[in-house]
């Protein structure tokens, strides 16, 4: 029986050609997708490169699959600027490594990252012989683009699904490059490697960088330890460590520039922190152990050469919640500068801290004699400061009560700060304060403190005028409670005492700030109590415009300035003189949310009378000549001629003044209220004067003159008596003060109406008459003619208040009455009886008289409405216009 050969199996070719198959097709794909990708990259790095100014370059893009999904990005270079000589950034490599299956078996939920690493990174700083940088002008050019809209305020995301078992930065270079010399210089900081491992939520976390500071040889190390990270994996440091190898950095000179000088010296460190409840986020205690010492630093223009040391040697630590503080060692030296402490102390926030031998002594702190080994340091002081400043920190009391007293003294100093305050050497500058312990257990720290600035001249600020040599002194109590989880900082001064010049002020304070940004808020409160102020006395004098001298523009102020301020303020003052004005009994309550400030209560006495401003408030976000505001109050018993007496040259009006206002307004200035003031002033004058004119000696005279016949004349007294009482309304629209019906009054002499506006500077609009009494014609006359009835004479009243001019006084219709009054008269005596039929005839125009004046005094009212309709509708224009340019202003920037 023969043998028939073996068949041969045929699966495991044709298993064999798929997975060839699936190969090459796997193959083809990711060389698809690495040309895709490498298209997008290099389409948003010209995006990129436009915005920045300069080329950016990608070299390759590759991805695989297996055994981990990765993407490797190769030879990227943004490359330079016209003029700059080198690329700002070079990349060799940068490649990333995600585990697959974990993430296709979790739904994304488990994302590890293998490895994230950047290699051959380089950096190139180059200054430029124009003195910018490379790396300031791609500042500049990010800044000419639109500002991006920030990111409303969100929870951080949940990244505990990510996993990254390394991230590296390795083999980096920073190079600084200076071209502005003859000769380019360059210098590097190389083998900067920087190495993360192990980061995800739960874990803590540690950061190592190495690198070769200015050598070839890594000689620089810092360590970074945080708590086990959140699910944001945001860190919380918790301990830093910096070594370093001596580094020469006389190399480092030329880089920063003939302006610092430096010529010589050397860097070493080993400093190590744990960081505590120091940093936000943190707790626990905080220590700092080890130093840096920078020796032999020599610069350019130092007195004899002198060589300057700077040492920082500390073995501290202490636990911020708890008030404690320990110094085995401090030790800070700047050349001959010297600041050193010792001692402890336990429970600061307690109520009864303990502490021992503790002591913080300041020697030679002089910014003069620190110039002669540094002279950069004149130029920044711009010789502001110089002279010893003395500061001293000690423990005192006894064991049942201790405090820690600091003394900061500055009377050896001489200051020189512009457009604030200057002081000679010598002058009294001194704060003194004490610290107690907490309130309670864990409550805020309490404080007094003194401070004494009677040798300091305040007038360069431009708001106190007072002299060296005067009184002010500060005197405060209070508590002080750092910011802690969910409370704010706060500080409350129980107690607050000024004393300036003759003024003192009494009462307390406090502040509590919390949150960051856009979510900041600042809650203020102020209770101040004085029984006399000379505010006229205690503020600076505005110096008036020199001529042809251009105003100072103000830069602009943030409209959100005030955005998360809160708060009250309380006075209570005896008296106070401001702008010439005398205030008494004045007593204030004023409430403050965000820019909005409201008036709850205010009264004073002035002018003979009292005013209360109660609901008035004001924006201050706006700049000053745009600020809203509405002013609110009541008057009672205004002198009207004290009121008047600063703001005119001479006497205008005179009487007592009750009434309410109610007005509003955009900005302070006179312009601006002209056209932009608006309300009603509702009110009565007892016992009113116009001192401007003798209004029926003025209608007498062209009167007299324009008689037929002879008379006499009124003699002026110069002032008009008013009614015993008079009522009046005003409205206010466009910075003019209409009045809201005629104002009349009766005198025994005669009988007076007015209508018409004044503006806000005090010019006149009025039109109206004067009705001559019967008594008065019969003076004005001789005794030649007594009407029946007042004689009305219409006039206009135009110019200043102060000094009127009469305008449009007709005199005729009167003159015509008394002149066929006299002829009446006249024909009664010589005819009798028949005379009396004479006279009927005769003065039967003396109703036509009458008729034509009030024909002539309703006119001259209805000229007066239409030209106050017409300086409105002109005012709105005006404004409208304003506007528009405004908006055009706005759109064109």
């Amino acid at each position: 029986m023969s043998q028939q050969p073996l068949k041969k199996k045929r699966w495991p070719y044709i298993l064999g050609g798929v997975v060839l198959l699936l190969v090459v097709a796997g193959a083809i794909a990711l060389w698809r997708l690495d040309a895709f990708l490498l298209e997008r990259a290099r389409a948003e790095a010209a995006t990129y490169a436009k915005q920045l100014g300069r080329p950016i370059e990608i070299g390759d893009v590759s991805t695989r699959l297996l055994p981990s999904v990765g993407a490797e990005v190769e030879n990227v270079v943004v490359g330079a600027a016209e003029g700059e000589p080198v690329p700002l950034l070079e990349m060799k490599r940068l490649e990333v490594a995600v585990a697959l299956w974990p993430a296709l078996t979790s739904g994304g939920k488990d994302i590890q990252v293998k490895n994230a690493e950047v290699s051959g990174l380089t950096l190139n700083y180059v200054q430029l012989p124009d003195g910018t940088t490379n790396v300031s002008r791609v500042q500049d050019k990010l800044a000419e683009q639109p500002p991006a809209e920030e990111p409303a305020d969100e929870a951080p995301t949940d990244l505990s699904a990510v996993r990254v078992d390394r991230a590296a930065i390795t083999d980096a270079t920073l190079r600084l490059v200076d071209r502005t010399g003859a000769q380019p210089r360059e210098l590097a900081i190389n083998d900067l490697d920087v190495e993360v491992k192990d980061l995800r939520a739960g874990k803590p976390l540690e950061v190592v960088l190495h690198a070769a500071v200015l050598t070839d040889k890594q000689n620089f190390h810092v360590t970074l330890n945080a708590a086990p990270l959140p699910p944001s994996l945001i860190p919380v440091p918790e301990r830093l460590v910096i070594q370093s190898e001596p580094i020469d950095l006389t190399p480092l000179g030329p880089f920063l520039g003939p302006e610092v000088g430096l010529q010589a010296g050397s860097l070493r460190a080993d400093w190590k922190a744990e960081l505590g409840a120091a940093v936000p986020g943190g707790n626990g205690p905080t220590s700092l152990q080890g130093g840096l010492q920078a020796r032999g630093l020599r610069f350019a223009g130092a007195e004899g050469g002198k060589a300057l040391d700077v040492v920082v040697d500390t073995d501290v630590s202490g636990d911020m919640k708890a008030g404690d503080l320990s110094l085995k060692k401090l030790l800070l030296e700047l050349g001959p500068a010297r600041l050193t402490g010792k001692g402890e102390v336990k429970g600061l926030l307690s109520e009864a801290p303990s502490m021992k031998d503790f002591e913080l002594v300041g020697e030679n702190l002089d910014p003069e004699l620190l110039a002669e080994y540094y002279p950069p340091l004149r130029k920044s002081l711009a010789n502001q400061v110089a002279g010893p400043v003395g500061l001293v920190v000690k423990a005192e009391g006894t064991q049942q009560e201790q405090a820690l007293n600091v003394d900061v003294d500055l009377t050896p100093v001489r200051l020189r700060i512009p457009e604030q305050l200057s002081k000679e050497k010598g002058g009294p500058m001194r704060l003194t304060a004490r610290v107690t312990g907490a309130a309670a257990s864990g409550g805020a720290l309490r404080f007094e403190a003194k401070t004494d600035l009677g040798g300091v001249d305040m007038r360069p600020g431009g708001l106190l005028n007072k002299r060296p040599g005067q009184t002010f002194t500060v005197d405060t109590a209070g508590t002080y409670q750092p910011e802690s989880g969910k409370s704010p900082l706060k500080v409350d001064l129980g107690r607050l005492n000024v004393a300036l010049l003759d003024t003192t002020l009494t009462g307390k304070a406090s502040v509590a700030m919390a949150g960051e940004g856009a979510k900041q808020t600042t809650t203020f409160s102020l209770s101040m109590k004085s029984p006399r102020i000379n505010a006229d006395e205690l503020m600076v004098e505005d110096e008036p415009e020199s001529e042809g001298k251009a105003p100072t523009e103000e830069p602009p102020s943030d409209p959100q300035r005030f955005k998360g301020m809160s708060g009250d303020v309380h006075l209570e003052i005896g008296a106070l003189r401001m702008s010439d004005m005398d205030f008494s009994n004045m007593l204030v309550d004023v409430k403050m949310k965000d820019d909005l400030i409201t008036v709850e209560r205010f009264t004073t006495g002035v002018y003979g009378g009292t005013v209360s401003a109660s609901g008035s408030s004001v924006r201050m976000g706006p700049p000053a000549a745009e600020r809203p505001f509405e002013l609110k109050a009541e008057v009672k018993g205004m002198d009207m001629a004290e009121a008047l007496a600063s703001r005119v040259p001479k006497k205008v009006l005179g009487g007592k003044f009750d009434g309410q206002m109610n007005l509003q307004g955009v900005g302070y200035e006179t312009e601006s209220l002209k056209e932009r003031l608006a309300g009603a002033i509702e009110g009565n004058l007892a016992g009113g004067v116009f001192f401007g004119a003798d209004l029926p000696a003025v209608v007498s005279g062209p009167l007299v003159k324009a008689l037929p016949f002879a008379g006499k004349a009124l003699s002026s007294e110069g002032v008009t008596q008013l009614a015993e009482q008079l009522p009046f309304g005003v409205k206010i629209q466009n910075g003019v003060a209409q009045l809201s019906k005629p104002i009349t009054w009766t005198r025994p002499e005669a009988a007076m109406s007015f209508d018409g506006g004044i503006r806000l500077d005090g010019t006149l609009d009025l039109a109206g008459s004067v009705n001559l009494q019967p008594s008065l014609v019969q003076k004005l006359t001789l005794g030649k003619v007594t009407p029946p009835e007042a004689l009305p004479v219409a006039m206009k009243l135009t110019g200043k208040a102060w000094s009127p001019e009469v305008t449009g006084l007709d005199v005729m219709p009167a003159v015509t009455t008394l002149a066929k009054l006299a002829a009446a008269g006249a024909a009664t005596s010589l005819l009798g009886d028949k005379g009396k039929q004479v006279g009927q005839i005769i003065t039967g125009g003396t109703d036509a008289a009458k008729e034509a004046a009030r024909a002539e005094a309703e006119k001259r009212k209805q000229e007066l409405e239409e030209k106050a309709r017409q300086e409105a509708e002109a005012a709105r224009k005006k404004a409208e216009e304003k506007a528009k340019d405004k908006l055009k202003g706005i759109f064109k920037r």
